[in-house]
């Protein structure tokens, strides 16, 4: 644990959302070492962390997600289920920034190829969904979006598999820290990923309780586009190690915007 003294502001970013922000007043440390990576590892440019406000990064992706209708290229995840990590799952993905719309086709492991799920905000509360293997030879099914079956083997309801989720998400779970009078500590390095210059975010929420998302989360930001192309989430450490287990980790690359992904794409 780290004894710093916190300077702590709530502030509202762009769209209304509370956000934390924070600056420390000590030596930040240095960053932990990457081992989980999608589609290539971030590798350290700056060795030197320092703290960091998340105000301004959430609102510049919001702004930024602002300027485009719609994104397409290779996503990929890895999340822990029941336990155990999953191997690393990538696909094609047609996302609609607004009216929301999500299309991602799996193409490995062996395990995943042929898995579709289409989702599109003019049609809520559903989604088209085919499974991967044998099971997927009967075409799509109509499941609602909170099926309990689907979610059995997604950490996340295909709704929340875009990048303004996940720009949401670390919102609003450092904003429920702020509102429990819990620390929260963030600090910035620059990295590298997929090729991309990004500098990388690691949030901090030391005090466990039952409603805190992750003991850590890492988000990678795109410095030209201002967009988070990777996201990771972390559970306690175990005594003996920096880090702890990891959850669940999204990666966004290979990206075109504005492609002209339309509402057929979310239709079969």
């Amino acid at each position: 644990m780290l004894g710093r003294n916190l300077i702590v502001g709530l502030g509202a970013a762009a769209g209304g959302a509370a956000v934390v922000g924070l600056a420390l007043a000590q030596t930040p440390k240095q960053p932990d070492t990457v081992k989980q990576a999608s589609g290539s590892t971030p590798t350290v440019v700056l060795e030197t962390s320092k703290p960091a406000d998340l105000s301004t990064m959430l609102a510049d992706a919001r702004t930024a997600l602002g300027k485009y209708r719609d994104y397409t290229g290779t996503f990929t995840r890895q999340e822990r289920l029941h336990g155990t990590l999953t191997a690393e799952q990538v696909g094609e993905i047609k996302a609609r920034v607004s009216p929301a719309g999500m299309y991602v086709k799996f193409v490995r492991p062996d395990a995943f190829v042929g898995m579709e799920v289409a989702y599109s905000a003019k049609k809520p509360g559903k989604v088209l969904y085919r499974p991967a293997g044998v099971a997927g030879r009967k075409g799509f099914q109509k499941l609602d979006v909170d099926d309990a079956k689907f979610l059995a083997d997604n950490r996340h309801p295909v709704t929340d598999w875009g990048m303004s989720a996940i720009v949401e998400l670390i919102a609003t779970s450092t904003a429920r820290e702020k509102t429990l009078n819990n620390p929260v500590d963030v600090y910035t390095a620059d990295f590298q990923f997929a090729n991309r210059n990004v500098t990388r975010y690691e949030i901090l929420t030391r005090r466990p309780h039952a409603f805190r998302y992750a003991a850590k989360m890492v988000v990678y930001v795109d410095k030209e586009t201002k967009l988070p192309v990777r996201f990771e989430a972390y559970d306690d450490a175990k005594a003996g190690v920096t880090t702890g287990d990891l959850l669940e980790a999204y990666s966004f690359t290979d990206l075109k915007f504005n492609t002209g992904v339309g509402e057929n794409t979310f239709e079969y």
